[in-house]
């Protein structure tokens, strides 16, 4: 309806998932069909992921560093990316005031290709921006210099493993 789109966007759907959470909350994530999209080389979806090696490893340095361990989930890590897919939905009435218009797809989101390369992206950022430095064995798992010992992040995607004298 006379809405111009900018060169080289497509149009691909879309739906929406919901679910309640085992503590009652409820949740919504929308997901695109990202397999309309165009391939994309492997380094573009590609998000890295610690190695079960690593872990082991980090739980014994835990150990003999009188370390605390702690698991995170990162529980909307794909806000957090920007897409590189040139992509857009038609807003539905579930968009109330903006249903029937054009949206562009900006921020990761479920389904897209890239999504999970750029939320890693995003996050090693934040975690050089803390001080901590991909170990040279394993990428996925980061460290910094705390004097007389090291605190260490592996990465699983959007969970994390805590290794420090104050894991929290």
């Amino acid at each position: 309806k006379g809405e111009t789109l900018p060169e080289g966007y497509i149009r691909i759907p879309y739906h929406f998932v919901f679910d309640v959470k085992f503590d009652g909350r409820r949740k919504a994530h929308l997901v695109t069909g990202g397999h309309r999209t165009p391939d994309v080389s492997q380094k573009e979806v590609y998000s890295g992921i610690v190695s079960v090696d690593t872990i082991r490893v980090a739980f014994v340095l835990a150990e003999l560093n009188n370390l605390g361990v702690m698991a995170a989930d990162i529980s909307i890590a794909f806000l957090n990316g920007r897409t590189r897919e040139k992509v857009y939905i038609k807003a539905g009435p579930e968009f109330g005031e903006f249903a029937g218009k054009t949206l562009l797809i900006d921020g990761s989101v479920y389904g897209l290709k890239s999504s999970a390369a750029r939320f890693h992206e995003h996050l090693a950022f934040r975690l050089r921006q803390l001080g901590f430095v991909p170990c040279r064995a394993d990428y996925d798992l980061r460290m910094r210099p705390q004097g007389d010992h090291y605190e260490y992040i592996a990465t699983y995607v959007d969970d994390l493993l805590v290794f420090s004298r104050d894991p929290s």
